[in-house]
């Protein structure tokens, strides 16, 4: 069974790891719909986390479309999309993989633009979808992904392949 992995929690701690890591976020755009928390309570969730990270919070950072996090550092900026792992049926999972990764292919624009895939970790193992994005098209597209497990984000650049089930 996989384990179930809010889209917030990615959220936050992609955004932990691009701050610790010499980013600044210039932009959050948090889910909404059904089954989802109120936006006003997500960002009362991210803002309590940047307070526990001492990181300058500016609440005009919230957009209501576009990437889910971007961040920048000197010229370089990062696109990033995130994805939590619910409940549903493997064909709902599959096609919220397939959104999350053609939604982090429409964010490119400039040669200094890193994409990322955030995603619960789970989503590439439980269900197999590694296979949906080998290594020759991440390469190709400068897509890095994100893989949070157990509280910690794993960076993989789009050169190194990804680790096997249970390896991270």
């Amino acid at each position: 069974m996989p384990i179930l992995t809010s889209e917030l929690e990615v959220l936050i701690a992609i955004i932990i790891w691009l701050a610790r890591n010499g980013w600044n976020i210039e932009a959050i755009s948090v889910a909404q719909g059904s089954g989802l928390p109120t936006v006003d309570s997500q960002k009362e969730e991210i803002r309590k986390a940047f307070n526990a990270e001492n990181m300058p919070f500016d609440k005009k950072m919230f957009k209501p479309r576009g990437p889910d996090i971007i961040a920048r550092s000197h010229a370089d900026i990062w696109k990033i999309e995130c994805k939590g792992l619910g409940i549903g049926k493997a064909s709902t999972q599959r096609t919220n993989f397939d959104r999350a990764v053609a939604s982090a292919m429409s964010y490119f624009d400039t040669p200094q633009t890193r994409l990322g895939l955030a995603l619960a970790n789970d989503y590439l193992w439980y269900y197999n979808f590694s296979e949906r994005l080998p290594q020759a098209l991440r390469k190709a597209t400068n897509l890095w992904m994100f893989l949070l497990e157990n509280g910690t984000i794993y960076p993989y650049e789009p050169t190194e392949e990804l680790p096997f089930p249970g390896a991270v």
